[in-house]
């Protein structure tokens, strides 16, 4: 059941990841927005219901006596720092003698995508689904059923939202192939190493799978909204009201997983 279980969770993920590529052959540009845009969602609201959620309960299991909200600070800080490396630091460094306004020519190319934005996204991801696949791996047969299901629905959003940010930066083949490779095997990893992983995250109190949850919230809020759904609503194109559906869709499943996860 396991190995049968990874195998699906590993079918869905190659599904995801590589649609956008197939959707872009179709020609069809609106099937890409709109996918981006339910990816973002699912990213926007996996971020705050998910992550920060199970972040903040995590600190307080882990540090009863702390009274600050660790994980919101940790995770604005995390927001803060990524929005440095991926929009500050290259456009100083890129701006030189040039007379242009380095912020506004990123707000305007924010189509072309380049940098640190897809191996952000692929290094939270994959270490998310990793946990989350342990949770699988260890859960008794009556909960693992309805867990499976959230995984795997959470599995080709997220692999969608991946590939379109490895599409959208031009991320040639023999890079971008093993790389979403590793974001496909990191569910079905965690499903059969399940007991080792829990013992290298924190078996005890959970503090190192808490700290890592509010790092990840962090980006996932940065890479949702200054990367995929600001780049579909601006400077934005035709069908915004479609979009915006396809995002509260995106939101709206994450939302409904969470009842169960």
């Amino acid at each position: 059941m396991i190995l049968l279980s990874a195998a699906l969770i590993a079918a869905v993920g190659i599904a995801g990841v590589f649609a956008p590529w197939l959707v872009v052959r179709g020609g069809d540009g609106r099937v890409i927005a709109y996918g981006n845009s339910f990816a973002g969602g699912v990213l926007l609201a996996a971020g705050l219901i998910h992550l920060l959620a199970d972040a903040n309960n995590g600190f307080a299991a882990a540090y009863p006596n702390l009274e600050y909200p660790a994980a919101y600070g940790i995770a604005t800080l995390s927001f803060i720092l990524v929005l440095g490396l991926e929009r500050v630091i290259p456009r100083a460094l890129e701006a030189g003698s040039k007379v242009t306004d380095p912020e506004s020519d990123a707000l305007l190319n924010s189509a072309n995508q380049s940098g640190l934005t897809p191996y952000l996204l692929l290094l939270t991801l994959s270490i998310h689904s990793l946990i989350a696949g342990v949770t699988l791996g260890i859960s008794s047969a009556a909960g693992a059923g309805v867990l499976l299901v959230a995984i795997l629905a959470h599995k080709g959003a997220a692999g969608f939202a991946l590939g379109s940010t490895f599409q959208k930066a031009a991320v040639p083949p023999r890079t971008r192939v093993p790389a979403l490779l590793i974001f496909v095997g990191s569910t079905p990893l965690g499903v059969i190493l399940g007991g080792l992983a829990i013992d290298l995250f924190g078996s005890g109190s959970g503090a190192a799978e808490a700290w890592f949850k509010a790092i990840a919230s962090g980006t996932f809020l940065y890479i949702a909204t200054l990367d995929i759904v600001r780049e579909e609503f601006f400077p934005g194109g035709s069908n915004r009201g479609r979009r915006l559906i396809w995002t509260l869709l995106g939101a709206g499943l994450m939302a409904l997983v969470a009842i169960w996860m």
